[in-house]
């Protein structure tokens, strides 16, 4: 069984803004999401908000360009699926909103199912990271053009798990 470590980083330099979030296991994979744009300050800080409510971050380095949070275990699957969700999103107040309900325990179905697409998008990106290079790496990013179609999908899929619950 793996062991993971969670961290969620706000990196400023100049006007840009981007958020990093890493997985880091005992076997020495490294899987991670980038974020930039305009929401990505209000994405980060309304996680770390929500977090905070429940004790389920910890501050790791706070600086003028970067803080960095480790997030607790049983959550970072959570957040890493809701970065994946909130990519390239239009309306992130209404994304921010699901966070914080889903945190809340409102959703419970779709917790599982997030820990289901976090495992699915590193896989995906391992196979194609591989096809594109040849060669299996170790240390990974998480593919954009994975993350993408996913994206898409896990917001049609929130919708309709909302759309049902409601």
């Amino acid at each position: 069984m793996y062991q993971f470590t969670y961290y969620i980083s706000l990196k400023k330099r100049g006007n840009h803004v981007e958020i990093t979030y890493n997985i880091i296991s005992d076997k020495s994979d490294a899987a991670f999401i980038k974020i930039g744009g305009k929401s990505a300050s209000s994405v980060f800080n309304n996680i770390i908000s929500v977090l905070a409510r429940y004790g389920g971050c910890t501050p790791v380095k706070i600086s003028g360009d970067e803080t960095i949070y480790s997030i607790r275990e049983d959550l970072g699957p959570i957040v890493g699926t809701y970065l994946i969700l909130v990519r390239k999103a239009r309306n992130v107040e209404k994304w921010n909103k699901f966070f914080y309900e889903l945190i809340e325990e409102k959703y419970v179905g779709i917790i599982k199912a997030f820990t289901s697409f976090l495992e699915i998008a590193i896989e995906m990106s391992r196979y194609m990271n591989s096809r594109e290079t040849g060669k299996r790496k170790k240390q990974y990013i998480l593919n954009p053009r994975i993350l993408n179609a996913l994206s898409s999908a896990l917001k049609q899929f929130t919708n309709k798990i909302i759309e049902y619950e409601n």
